[in-house]
């Protein structure tokens, strides 16, 4: 507990100088010219519109449904109407707390001492969170990762619990924590969509960490030739909630996917199949790199934030050849690893004289 107190206390105070930021760039149109935020609107509008304040069934609408977003929003308006204090204090409150569920379930990996102290406070300080902390509208990043962390905190719970089906409270308790996890991820999905993405880390998390199994073993076991049906039963219930929460939110879109102009999304707009195609293998390349070296930071990445990647000469396309052939590497040593009697874990990877031990 005390290391979360810690880790919180360093992300609180790194960001408190926002406090007397103002407003800018976007969130002058999602919070200073938002309808939806005024009391005289009804709220259940929240549950109709898009972030922006526009119907989802719109033509026009950017069809980013974030109610919970949204509703946060309107409770800083009603508390204090448009003085941007109140709207910069909750985001550190609420990046505070995503600290602290962070630092929380590294100790679940690393378990504690130095290892996850060091965890909490490399999230807590790291230049990436800028841009969500310091401007309002990236709340919505930050309310997901709330509840994504208490998703997967949730999730994790469940395992020790499945582990221990037999006990006299352990199988009822189980599935009381599967359904806090699912209750969570789908929070998550409505503070922003990628939040729905945690109920495939919570697989991963499973297999991998868990159960401790190589990507051999996790095959044979997703397609049944190994039997373990708790676990598979865990991955189903994931999967099939992952399924409706996805297409409940293409329904309520009207059945139509977004459009993005140019500006949003010049690389799904270029006439190109292969800039469309290099661009979008080297995205995820981009962003991975931020995390290693934060050294370019922007608070909007549309437009040509990133250039396109226009042909095959382009030297970024050998960052994107490493960056997957590492991948793929890691695939192969886990299908020709040794193989060995898979068994449940608690989940910790134990930290001995620097070295990980599970």
């Amino acid at each position: 507990m005390i290391t979360e107190l810690l880790c919180t206390a360093v992300a609180l105070g790194l960001y408190l100088n926002t406090l007397d930021a103002d407003f800018c760039y976007d969130d002058s149109r999602a919070i200073k010219t938002n309808q939806d935020l005024l009391p005289e609107t009804p709220w259940t509008n929240v549950l109709y519109d898009d972030f922006w304040g526009t119907l989802l069934t719109h033509s026009g609408s950017h069809k980013s449904y974030r109610p919970l977003c949204t509703l946060s929003f309107r409770l800083n308006y009603a508390l204090h109407a448009l003085r941007p204090w109140g709207f910069h204090l909750l985001n550190v409150v609420l990046h505070g707390l995503v600290t602290a569920l962070f630092t929380a379930f590294s100790r679940q990996l690393l378990g504690g001492g130095l290892w996850s102290l060091l965890a909490g406070l490399l999230f807590a300080s790291h230049p990436v969170h800028t841009e969500a902390v310091s401007g309002v509208v990236g709340r919505a990043d930050v309310g997901a990762a709330l509840f994504f962390l208490l998703s997967l905190l949730c999730y994790v719970r469940h395992c020790g619990l499945r582990r221990d089906f037999q006990s006299r409270c352990g199988g009822s308790w189980c599935w009381g924590w599967m359904l806090g996890s699912l209750g969570c991820a789908a929070a998550s999905m409505l503070w922003k969509e990628q939040g729905v993405t945690v109920l495939a880390v919570s697989a991963v998390y499973d297999l991998f960490v868990f159960q401790r199994l190589r990507f051999r073993q996790a095959l044979l076991l997703l397609l049944g030739k190994k039997k373990n049906v708790r676990v598979l039963l865990s991955l189903c219930v994931l999967a099939s909630w992952g399924v409706l929460l996805l297409s409940a939110r293409l329904y309520w879109m009207g059945n139509k996917p977004p459009n993005f102009s140019n500006s949003d999304n010049p690389a799904a707009d270029s006439p190109h199949v292969l800039t469309r195609t290099l661009t979008f293998l080297h995205l995820p390349v981009a962003n991975a790199w931020l995390l290693l070296c934060p050294d370019r930071l922007s608070f909007d990445w549309s437009m040509d934030a990133v250039p396109l990647v226009r042909s095959l000469a382009d030297w970024r396309n050998l960052h994107t050849v490493a960056f997957y052939g590492g991948f793929v590497l890691l695939g192969l040593f886990g299908l020709q690893g040794p193989t060995s009697k898979a068994k449940e874990t608690n989940g910790k990877a134990y930290v001995t004289n620097g070295q990980i031990n599970h």
